[in-house]
C-alpha cells in the first residue's frame, strides 16, 4: 500500500512538472505595427533584405505614381524589402541619379520615357544589379520589363465616347460630334493609346472628329487648362485627361463647361461625380508588384518582356455605372452591351490594333 501511494505521488509530480514546462506564460499581444510606406521606413530593414529603389521623374498628385507606388507598397509588406523612392525630375542630372540608385540597390525600377532610354545605355554598366522596366521593353540579361497593350483599352472607351457625344439630351452634349485628348507630353505610349481611343470612337461613327492636345508637361495644371479649353472651343464635349498632375487644370474647365471626361491609369469617378464616363486602367501597380516578388523569389525573369493586356487583366476600363445612373433614361442605351461585344472581338483577335509605342527599346543581348 505504502509503495502504491510512493507510486502515485511520483506520478503526480512528474504530470505537472511537464505542464509548466509546456504550458505558455500568458504575456500582452503586441500592438499591430504600422504599414510603413516606401522611402518612409523608420524601420531597420531585416537582414538580408532586398533593396529596392523606384525611381521616378515626376511625384505628387497623379495616378501614375500612385499605382507605382501602391505596387511597391504591397510587395514591401509581402517580402523582406528596403523599399526607397527618389524623384529624378527632369531638370536634374537624371543619369547621375540612375547611377547612384543602380550601386545603391539590388532592384532599380522604372516606369518614364527618359528614365527607360538611361535605363537602356547604362544597364550594361551595373552587370549585378537588377533593373525592372515599366511601361516599355528592354531586353538584357538584367533587365525585366512590362509593357501594356493599353490601345485595347483605349480602343473601349473611344467606342464609349462616341456613343455618348450623340446624346444631346444629355446636359453638356452639343450637336458637335467632337470629341478630344489631351496628352502631357507627346511620348510613344500616349500616341498609341490615342490612337486605340481615335480607332474605337470611328468604328461608332466614322464621321465623328476626334481631336488632340499635347499640354507640353505632366505638372502644368494652366498648359492643361489652356488645351482643354481649346479643344472644347472646336466642340469637343468629352474630353479624355492623360496629362498627369496637369489634369486638375482641364477637369476646372470641364467642371465649368459641364461636359463630360474619360480618366486615365486610375478609376477617376470621383473626380467629377457623374460627368466621368470611365477610364482607361492600366495596373503599373502589379507590374511593380510582379517584378519584385520575382526579385525577393529569386527567380528574376532577366532578358524577358511581359504584356498585360485585356486577357490577363492588365488593362481595361473602369465601371461605368455611376456615370449610368446619374444619366438615368439619356445614357446611350446600348452601351454596355456594345462594348461587351468589342471586348470579346478584342479577345477573340477579330480586332486587332496596331501598337505605335516602342515595345522594344533596345535588344541588348
Amino acid at each position: 500500500m505504502f509503495c502504491s501511494y510512493r507510486y502515485r505521488f511520483a506520478a503526480g509530480l512528474l504530470w505537472l512538472l511537464v505542464a509548466l514546462v509546456f504550458t505558455p506564460l500568458a504575456v500582452p499581444a503586441a500592438p499591430d505595427a504600422p504599414i510603413p510606406q516606401p522611402g518612409r521606413n523608420d524601420q531597420a530593414a531585416p537582414a538580408g533584405a532586398l533593396r529596392v529603389t523606384l525611381l521616378l521623374e515626376h511625384d505628387g498628385n497623379q495616378a501614375w505614381t500612385d499605382l507605382l507606388r501602391a505596387g511597391l507598397s504591397q510587395a514591401e509588406r509581402d517580402f523582406p524589402l528596403q523599399a526607397t523612392v527618389r524623384v529624378a525630375p527632369p531638370e536634374s542630372d537624371q543619369q547621375e541619379i540612375f547611377r547612384q540608385a543602380a550601386r545603391e540597390s539590388d532592384l532599380v525600377l522604372v516606369a518614364s520615357g527618359r528614365l527607360h532610354e538611361i535605363l537602356r545605355n547604362n544597364a550594361a554598366n551595373f552587370r549585378t544589379t537588377m533593373f525592372g522596366c515599366i511601361d516599355a521593353g528592354v531586353r538584357a540579361p538584367n533587365i525585366m520589363s512590362v509593357t501594356f497593350a493599353d490601345e485595347q483599352a483605349a480602343y473601349l472607351a473611344g467606342a464609349a465616347a462616341a456613343m455618348l457625344t450623340r446624346r444631346t439630351a444629355l446636359p453638356g452634349v452639343n450637336e458637335a460630334n467632337v470629341i478630344g485628348w489631351i496628352s502631357g507630353e507627346d511620348t510613344p505610349a500616349l500616341r498609341s493609346q490615342f490612337n486605340g481611343f481615335s480607332e474605337g470612337a470611328r468604328l461608332i461613327d466614322p464621321q465623328i472628329r476626334v481631336i488632340n492636345a499635347v499640354a507640353g508637361s505632366f505638372t502644368d495644371a494652366g498648359a492643361s487648362r489652356r488645351e482643354a479649353r481649346r479643344l472644347l472651343e472646336q466642340g469637343a464635349d468629352v474630353l479624355a485627361l492623360a496629362a498627369g498632375a496637369g489634369n486638375a487644370g482641364a477637369l476646372a474647365e470641364a467642371r465649368e463647361r459641364d461636359i463630360y471626361i474619360v480618366g486615365l491609369d486610375t478609376d477617376q469617378a470621383a473626380a467629377m461625380p457623374g460627368h466621368v464616363l470611365t477610364s482607361i486602367l492600366k495596373r503599373a501597380d502589379k507590374a511593380v508588384y510582379d517584378i519584385a516578388a520575382s526579385a525577393a523569389g529569386g527567380n528574376f525573369q532577366g532578358k524577358t518582356i511581359l504584356t498585360y493586356d485585356l486577357s490577363n487583366g492588365g488593362v481595361d476600363i473602369a465601371s461605368m455605372a455611376p456615370f449610368l445612373a446619374a444619366a438615368g433614361k439619356n445614357a446611350p442605351p446600348d452601351l454596355e452591351r456594345r462594348l461587351k461585344e468589342l471586348r470579346a472581338e478584342l479577345l477573340n483577335g477579330y480586332i486587332r490594333l496596331k501598337s505605335l509605342r516602342a515595345r522594344t527599346l533596345c535588344d541588348c543581348l
